[in-house]
């Protein structure tokens, strides 16, 4: 579609634009281009032509185009090394013993937000995938109840609720037991399902008010099909743009509807995906996204919001940086929560 002289010209408008915020002239790319002023600024005017870079009014420079930061990303982008400075910043923000899931994503989402000056958000595998490992009710007093939810990446999910005045501690009993034997070990996927089918027949023979057991039910996995996100610098995406605030704040408030964007995004084979215009109320923002290993358990997602004039390059690495980084914490955190044994699950 362009020249390899036309690609090295986009590449040095990009870069140096990412850095120094200034429209870039043919003078400016002299030394890296091997070529006279005149035919840089005829390849200057095809790039123009073909939308990849833009005029700014107050200068006879050059600035790229959303289709051009598009091309640049898909075409010519490619990974800096990450910085001294970056490494040692995720080395010490990682550093030190995690005994909860949700700690190490939260860590990650405020390190990807500090470095970047972005908005960043990480989710667990998707919920569908995730797996019912085990199941615990106590009782806190006659009539206040705690479950204990954990999922097979760890994540703990708790709910507090009131005990029915229908159901005695026996019932409770004989409740925690159905759960252990039709649901532990199951995929949410399936559990889903069988809430709907196989338990409101079980619980008929073990329960004379069906109802009260079956909205217990409701209850205790009330949440257990949301995705919970995690963000850091959810702010730092309004510095950037004065327009559809409140359509953006919508969206920033609604974790719900943030995670539906991502997935619809994410739910491919790529590792690595950078979308621009997703949305009205986003046309100047790009949603950069990186998968990272959980180990033995499948693929979390790091993802990050911001301008669409941003360094891809640093940001991406910086990117990349923690989801290497966060994969290892997690190794570390599994062999932790699983004994120094992994067992692996399909």
């Amino acid at each position: 579609m362009i020249t390899e002289r036309q690609r090295q010209i986009l590449n040095l408008i990009v870069s140096l634009y990412s850095k120094e915020r200034n429209p870039i002239g043919s003078k400016a790319l002299l030394d890296e281009i091997h070529a006279s002023s005149a035919t840089i600024r005829n390849d200057m005017k095809t790039l123009e032509e073909l939308g990849f870079i833009q005029k700014e009014h107050t200068s006879s420079g050059r600035i790229p185009s959303i289709l051009g930061y598009k091309y640049f990303v898909e075409n010519v982008l490619t990974l800096e090394e990450f910085s001294q400075n970056d490494l040692f910043h995720v080395m010490k923000a990682f550093d030190g013993e995690f005994y909860r899931l949700t700690d190490l994503f939260q860590t990650a989402a405020d390190t990807l937000s500090t470095l970047t000056g972005l908005t960043g958000f990480v989710l667990n595998i998707p919920q569908r995938d995730q797996m019912l490992a085990s199941f615990e009710l106590v009782l806190l007093d006659s009539h206040s109840v705690l479950s204990v939810v954990t999922l097979g990446t760890g994540e703990v999910r708790t709910n507090q609720f009131s005990l029915p005045k229908s159901m005695t501690e026996m019932d409770l009993q004989t409740f925690s037991k159905l759960v252990k034997d039709r649901l532990v070990g199951k995929k949410v996927l399936d559990i889903h399902y069988t809430l709907r089918t196989e338990i409101p027949q079980i619980v008929q023979r073990y329960f004379k008010v069906t109802t009260d057991v079956l909205q217990l039910f409701d209850t205790v996995f009330s949440d257990l099909f949301e995705e919970r996100l995690i963000s850091g610098g959810r702010q730092n995406l309004f510095d950037y743009t004065t327009e559809n605030l409140s359509e953006l704040y919508k969206l920033l408030t609604n974790d719900k509807l943030m995670v539906q964007e991502i997935r619809e995004i994410t739910d491919n084979d790529e590792m690595r995906s950078v979308e621009f215009n997703k949305k009205d109320f986003l046309k100047n923002f790009t949603i950069l996204n990186q998968k990272f290993v959980i180990p033995y358990r499948g693929l979390g997602t790091l993802t990050l919001i911001g301008p669409v004039e941003m360094d891809y390059r640093q940001i991406l690495s910086v990117l990349d940086l923690v989801a290497k980084v966060l994969t290892i914490k997690l190794a570390d955190y599994y062999r932790y929560l699983d004994g120094n044994h992994y067992e692996i699950r399909t």
